[in-house]
């Protein structure tokens, strides 16, 4: 091979891919690391700005330049045996060839740092796609529902009276009030028939609650507060004249909290409302989760108050029961209030060491002897997002395949619609453990 072959323009381009290569690979490097800012990366600035987007960047640029100087660098060889035309076809065929052995692999690559990874190059099987059904895998409640959606309370009267659990009695109760808040016909009927029946009047408070919260709208699009803040009057009111007959029922103590949020009536009122629930159940899931809610940051608190009651009412929880993975939730709220300041700083938070021990910890203590049943299928979705969030494919993978079977609004709903999101889970955990459907 003849020297004079690198003095020449195609060798050049060999010269200039090789730049791009090591520029891109420096980009990427610098981007993964507390220097990013140097390149005038923000932990808290739009994707192209930010460490991510750098890293995926100055990835993209690198493999880009080496197809460039492996094509240019066959040119420059061939070139010096074989006439320009067969030079340039091997040229353009070895470039061809080396993107389609590494296109794959490398656009999986690509995903995973743009995503930090949370996403696959694959795409959702259409067996990953499956509804959001908020009675889980409580099939009597199913029942119950479908025939207080045919105008019949009978069926949701019997099994709300044979539900002993208070835990699982709320969990039918909020059901069961989704129905009546937008067709209150049946429960009508109802307490027509039996004016003072305990079940009825707690349905009827939470959805009282339901439909003030639907006029409210999202947290991104609040609509009719006044018509909310009314509906949350209404139902304050109806809680009132439901304990005056049943003082202790836990379900509308629960539904009084959200009440308390809604129309903001401090700290002094929240904590007066969660004792007397507490006294009549000290962990009721239902209502320490509207407990939660208010203490976020979100809303009238602070991390440190949220995690100080999840943590305190994780560890009274005895094993196996649902109520202890309130700090899991934690971290979930908390992994969505940082979201709204940057990815980084959510990602941080959610795949630290001491967040996947604690989450890791929780799961263990719930799964530890077999979990009641109460709350199960809703703990099986916390824990499968929170595992997904913290990038422990191999902890999320047995709740995965239990969401398959019984998908949950929330908390998938934070991050967008909870079958496309769930999808993409699935996806995901299938890219990276293998089949989770078992």
């Amino acid at each position: 091979m003849d020297a004079a072959a690198w003095d020449s323009p195609a060798a050049y381009v060999v010269v200039g891919a090789l730049v791009l290569v090591v520029v891109g690979v420096l980009v990427a490097v610098v981007a993964a690391s507390p220097a990013h800012r140097l390149l005038g990366m923000q932990d808290g600035a739009p994707w192209w700005f930010s460490p991510a987007g750098g890293k995926t960047q100055g990835a993209v640029v690198a493999y880009l330049g080496a197809l460039v100087a492996v094509g240019a660098t066959v040119l420059v060889v061939a070139g010096s045996y074989v006439g320009p035309t067969l030079a340039w076809t091997l040229c353009w065929t070895s470039a061809a060839l080396l993107l389609w052995a590494t296109v794959t692999r490398f656009g999986k690559l690509a995903v995973h740092l743009a995503t930090g990874g949370r996403a696959t190059w694959d795409d959702p099987l259409e067996s990953d796609y499956v509804q959001t059904d908020g009675a889980g895998d409580d099939v009597d409640l199913r029942a119950a529902r479908d025939a207080a959606r045919g105008g019949d309370w009978r069926p949701a009267a019997h099994l709300l009276a044979v539900t002993a659990d208070a835990d699982a009695r709320h969990d039918r109760v909020v059901e069961l009030a989704t129905v009546a808040a937008v067709s209150p016909r049946w429960l009508e009927t109802w307490l027509e028939a039996e004016p003072q029946a305990r079940d009825a009047l707690a349905v009827g408070v939470q959805a009282a609650v339901e439909r003030a919260w639907l006029r409210r709208g999202t947290d991104y699009e609040v609509r009719d507060v006044e018509g909310f803040l009314a509906g949350l009057q209404e139902a304050d009111a109806e809680a009132t004249t439901a304990l005056q007959v049943w003082p202790d029922d836990p379900s509308v103590l629960a539904s009084r909290l959200a009440v308390a949020r809604g129309l903001q009536l401090g700290k002094e009122e929240h904590e007066r409302r969660l004792a007397r629930l507490r006294a009549v159940a000290p962990l009721h899931r239902g209502g320490l989760g509207e407990a939660l809610q208010f203490v976020a940051p979100k809303w009238y608190g602070s991390t440190e108050e949220m995690f100080g009651l999840a943590r305190s009412v994780s560890w009274q929880a005895p094993a196996g029961d649902a109520v202890g993975l309130l700090v899991v939730v934690a971290h979930l709220e908390q992994y969505a209030h940082l979201l709204n300041r940057s990815q980084h700083a959510a990602d941080s938070h959610i795949e630290s060491p001491a967040t996947r021990a604690e989450l890791r910890a929780a799961a263990e203590r719930w799964s530890s002897q077999e979990p009641s049943p109460v709350g199960r299928a809703w703990g099986h979705n916390v824990l499968a997002m929170a595992f997904w969030l913290a990038d422990l494919p191999a902890d999320a993978a047995p709740h995965l395949a239990r969401t398959r079977e019984h998908l949950l609004e929330l908390p998938w709903g934070y991050l967008g619609d909870p079958r496309e999101v769930h999808a993409q889970v699935q996806a995901w955990a299938r890219a990276r453990v293998g089949d989770v459907a078992a």
